[in-house]
């Protein structure tokens, strides 16, 4: 189609080129997004990006499509520069007559990546390919350059790919600079290119990306790009799609129930259920309306006699805190890369500004929660004079018809601003209702926690205790709120972790949480003490703050710690709770202090073994797990949680009814109570006993004196002797 050496002359000079190439475009995802524009404007169902981001330094971007190529006449309108796109395509032979640009300068955007470039292209007419080098080594700025034909271009991994299409153009730019972009960015890049591009629900037309950071990525692996709009984490959304089938596919059915962050109301999650509404069809006549007035007909929706529609969707969003808004949808992102809050305007399915949302002049709160896609081609209708500026990435913001855009847009955002506030309201009016709803829970409960540790105390008149429970519950009938925090706190020794992490990982296969059990020896646990000082801490954070139930796991191990002393002496101190439980391994290390009037039960059986007995069963039950879900179902029934079961004590039969189930008072173990034992416990006990009755340090060494005292008076039996 074209020989070797042709040319093909452009007007300009090539001073003039590279200037106006750089000054088009802010960044290169735009001015790669105007590549992908000409290529869906020649009819492509398929647009390809390919960036060799490999040496950021001297990158490779390659745009691909499988549109209707250009004839030879096509490259001459190519070089052209500054003509009326549409009025010159009108009569060619492609899948859009109506191109989504009409300045012809879509093509300087190559300019603006690179200065060196290939332009291949297929069409029914032949084929061919292009240079067009401007380094400026290479040429003389003041001389008319020109699209070179040559017969080889630069290889790619997309040569296969090329060479498959039977139509199609091919533009491969070279030593593109990327150095200033990080990874970050480049990763965001797909994003970025869906958002300029109003793109259909339908499979085509479909732009894909392939971003080669890495030498071992050998064969192409395109992606098509998706925009990252949160659509599960809009509270309301108003939309026009007078085609069902353009809107976004979320919004084809019922929205499901968002979780919005609300410390306070129970689980501090409130669930909203999101509407989606009628965009509003009138206009907002402020102020600025009357300098628009006459030439637009609201009824008719007409703009100086030119038909006027405004399409799309605007949202509100649930929160914009990554974090949370995440919960609801994992798509939401918020960087210096992707700003959530904007109103992206389309005209003719490309974006023509995402500025809208920052030019309507409202404040407030919510203004950033706005997210929003909208369509109005009067701002390009061929009929009209063409308002875009020279970079074609947004418009005359003093036009009227921006003015009616933005009297269009006004009324729906500020209709969403007013739902989200209305959500806030009903939001702080629960955290109210829970509130109240909690400090009575917990002055019932102080109360009857108040009777059982008064109780306690026989030494006092029953005539006594009683008036003291109703002095004491009266005082706090005002603005006192008694603890509402309610946690189980493990004191042990390290040495005796097998049994505390039995009693954690059983409580939490129960349903208890992590945060509701202080347990230093977990696995994974953060809480390492190191010095007096931080247990000083933990011990204020967690017993003396929260309203705590304290376990001890006593044991010759726990008396010889001083952070066990520590926590037991705090814990007795404080009288946290009227009751403190405690699992013993045997009798006589139990601390003196730690009394409380009942029956003790021990591990340690007089065979100096430990087993899972009936009492230690029933014992675990009722002496141990059952006190500490209670005392965590007194939190959970404040916090409005549900409660944590209970476990059942066993009524173990007789010797003969067993005998007549053919069964063993194993049998009659709680499972999990097993399970969590077998798993646990029963593996280390072997090599705890050994450890437990070895003998210490300080008897070690008495026994080597007491043998260096025997062998001593024996050498001196025998001198005497002799």
């Amino acid at each position: 189609m074209a020989a070797i050496n042709d040319e093909a002359l452009f007007t300009f000079s090539w001073l003039a080129l590279k200037l106006l190439g750089r000054g088009l475009y802010s960044n290169p995802w735009s001015a790669l997004s105007e590549l992908v524009a000409n290529g869906l404007d020649a009819g492509a169902t398929e647009v390809y990006v390919y960036v060799d981001a490999r040496d950021k330094s001297d990158a490779v971007v390659e745009v691909i499509d499988n549109g209707c190529g250009m004839s030879r006449r096509d490259i001459d309108t190519y070089v052209k520069v500054g003509y009326d796109k549409r009025k010159a395509e009108a009569d060619n032979n492609v899948a859009d007559a109506s191109p989504k640009g009409r300045k012809g300068i879509g093509k300087l955007a190559a300019l603006f990546l690179s200065p060196y470039f290939y332009l291949s292209t297929r069409h029914t007419e032949g084929t061919s390919s292009w240079e067009l080098d401007a380094r400026e080594a290479e040429v003389n700025l003041d001389a008319h350059p020109s699209l070179t034909a040559v017969d080889a271009t630069h290889s790619t991994p997309n040569d296969a790919m090329w060479a498959g299409l039977e139509t199609g153009t091919r533009i491969t730019m070279l030593s593109v600079d990327l150095t200033g972009y990080g990874t970050q960015a480049i990763s965001a890049l797909g994003t970025r290119l869906a958002n300029q591009f109003f793109l259909p629900v339908n499979a085509t037309p479909r732009i894909l990306l392939w971003v080669q950071t890495s030498s071992n990525q050998t064969e192409p692996k395109y992606e098509p790009v998706e925009k990252s709009i949160a659509f599960g984490n809009l509270a309301e959304v108003v939309r026009n799609f007078p085609d069902p089938a353009l809107q976004p596919i979320e919004f084809a059915s019922s929205p499901q129930d968002l979780k919005i962050p609300a410390k306070g109301v129970p689980g501090d999650i409130y669930t909203h259920t999101p509407r989606l509404t009628q965009m509003r069809a009138e206009p907002e006549q402020d102020e600025a309306w009357g300098e628009i007035s006459e030439d637009v007909d609201p009824k008719n929706r007409t703009y100086r006699g030119v038909h006027y529609r405004l399409t799309g969707w605007i949202g509100v969003h649930a929160t914009i805190d990554n974090e949370t808004a995440q919960l609801n949808d994992s798509r939401f992102t918020k960087n210096r890369y992707y700003n959530p809050a904007q109103l992206r305007v389309y005209v003719r399915g490309k974006l023509a500004s995402d500025r809208l949302l920052s030019q309507l002049g409202l404040t407030g709160t919510y203004v950033n929660y706005i997210e929003g896609e909208v369509t109005f081609d009067l701002l390009d209708d061929d009929s009209l004079p063409d308002i875009a500026t020279s970079n074609r990435q947004d418009f005359d913001e003093t036009d009227k018809r921006v003015t009616l855009l933005r009297a269009l847009v006004r009324p729906q955002v500020r209709y969403l601003i007013l739902e989200r506030n209305k959500l806030a309201s009903l939001i702080s009016t629960e955290i109210g209702r829970e509130k109240e709803r909690r400090e009575t829970a917990s002055k019932r409960h102080f109360a009857e926690q108040l009777h059982a540790d008064l109780e306690q105390h026989k030494e006092i008149s029953q005539s006594t205790r009683d008036e003291l429970q109703i002095v004491i519950t009266n005082k706090i009938q005002g603005d006192v709120t008694p603890k509402q925090s309610y946690r189980v706190f493990i004191s042990h020794a390290r040495t005796d972790r097998a049994f505390a992490v039995f009693i954690d990982e059983l409580l939490r296969a129960r349903g208890a949480t992590q945060e509701e059990i202080f347990f230093t020896s977990r696995t994974g646990a953060t809480d390492v003490l190191l010095d007096a000082q931080a247990l000083s801490e933990v011990v204020k954070r967690n017993i003396t703050d929260d309203n705590t139930l304290i376990f001890y796991m006593t044991s010759k191990n726990f008396l010889a710690s001083q952070f066990c002393l520590f926590e037991g002496g705090a814990g007795w101190a404080t009288r946290s709770v009227s009751e403190y439980l405690k699992l013993n391994v045997e009798y006589d290390t139990i601390p003196g202090w730690l009394t409380n009037g009942r029956g003790e039960a021990i591990l340690l059986g007089p065979d100096k073994k430990i087993k899972l007995t009936p009492e230690v069963h029933n014992y675990l039950v009722s002496g141990v797990l059952n006190p500490m879900i209670a005392h965590l179902n007194r939190g959970r029934d404040i916090a409005g949680k549900p409660t944590i079961p209970a476990f059942s004590s066993t009524d173990f039969p007789t010797k003969v009814e067993l005998d007549r189930a053919g069964k063993k008072l194993e049998d009659y173990y709680d499972p999990a109570i097993v399970e969590h034992w077998d798993a646990v416990v029963q593996g280390e006990l072997a090599n705890y006993l050994e450890q437990y009755f070895a003998p210490s340090d300080e008897t070690k060494r008495l026994q080597e004196l007491e043998t260096e005292n025997i062998q001593l008076r024996a050498q001196l039996d025998n001198q005497a002797t002799r």
